[in-house]
C-alpha cells in the first residue's frame, strides 16, 4: 500500500513540474518565433527590393529558408491564396496560427498583412520596416517576460509538486 502511496506521490511531482517546465518553455518559444518573423521580414524585403519575383514565391522561399519548411503563415497563405486577396487570406491565417504569440503580437503581423502586395515596391519596403520595428519591440518585451517568467514557472511546478507531497504525507 505504501508503494502505491509513493509512486502516486512520485507521479504527482513529476506531473507539477513537468507542467511548470512546459509552461515556461511558452516564454522561450514566443521570443524563438518572433526572432523567425524577423528574419523572415528581413528575407521579404531583400525579395522584394532586389528581385521581381511574385509575392507566393517568395513565400515559399522564406518557408523554405527561415522556417525550414515547417508549418508557418508565410506557407499557410501560399497554400490557402487562390484567388482570394492576399492581405485576407494572411488575415485568416494569423487569427488561425498556433502558435505562443499573444494577441499583441498577432496585431501587429495582421498589420503587416493589411497592405500587402496593394503598394508599389517603395510602399512595401516601408510597410516592412515598420512592422519590422513593431516586431523588434515585441522582441524586447518577449524577452523581458521571459527572464522574469521561465524561473517562476519552473520553480513554481517544482514547489507545487513538494507540496503535494508534504501533504499527502
Amino acid at each position: 500500500m505504501n508503494t502505491i502511496k509513493y509512486l502516486i506521490l512520485i507521479l504527482s511531482f513529476s506531473i507539477s513540474s513537468y507542467i511548470g517546465f512546459i509552461k515556461a518553455k511558452e516564454f522561450s518559444d514566443r521570443v524563438e518565433q518572433l526572432k523567425k518573423f524577423e528574419s523572415a521580414l528581413a528575407m521579404f524585403k531583400a525579395k522584394i527590393e532586389f528581385t521581381y519575383e511574385p509575392v507566393k514565391e517568395i513565400f515559399t522561399q522564406i518557408s523554405s529558408a527561415v522556417y525550414k519548411d515547417e508549418n508557418n503563415i508565410f506557407k499557410l497563405t501560399k497554400d490557402n491564396l487562390g484567388y482570394r486577396d492576399i492581405g485576407l487570406v494572411w488575415e485568416d491565417q494569423v487569427n488561425n496560427y498556433n502558435s505562443y504569440l499573444n494577441k499583441e503580437d498577432k496585431e501587429i503581423i495582421k498589420m503587416f498583412g493589411k497592405l500587402l502586395g496593394k503598394t508599389d515596391k517603395n510602399g512595401q519596403i516601408s510597410e516592412i520596416e515598420l512592422s519590422r520595428k513593431f516586431i523588434e519591440k515585441q522582441i524586447e518585451k518577449a524577452e523581458d517576460e521571459k527572464q522574469k517568467n521561465v524561473k517562476l514557472y519552473r520553480s513554481l511546478g517544482v514547489i507545487i509538486g513538494f507540496v503535494i507531497i508534504i501533504i499527502f504525507i
